[in-house]
């Protein structure tokens, strides 16, 4: 069985976190302030254009990063979520 995906997110002194369901490609964001809520929301249901990192130490390409697509493409959204929302990724703190 497998596991879905969940990290830890902060704003402004408050906290929640972010779930993503693999099998049916959808996030759930669990934020008690519903004006944060709908940030995150807003964001993680965008399509985003990101430079990763390629092969080479200055190697770096554009990709089309769509959040509900798999976990990996969500992970990749949220190192960006920070920079336009001022939510913080808590990637150390455990989830139940």
């Amino acid at each position: 069985m497998q596991k879905n995906f969940k990290v830890a997110v902060q704003h402004n002194s408050k906290c929640g976190y972010i779930e993503y369901d693999e099998r049916s490609k959808s996030v759930k964001v669990a934020f008690d302030d519903a004006a944060t809520r709908q940030i995150i929301e807003a964001y993680l249901a965008s399509e985003h254009i990101i430079r990763v990192a390629g092969e080479g130490l200055m190697d770096f390409k554009d990709v089309t990063i769509r959040p509900a697509e798999s976990a990996e493409q969500l992970k990749t959204a949220l190192t960006r979520i920070w920079e336009k929302t001022g939510v913080h990724v808590d990637w150390s703190r455990p989830v139940a």
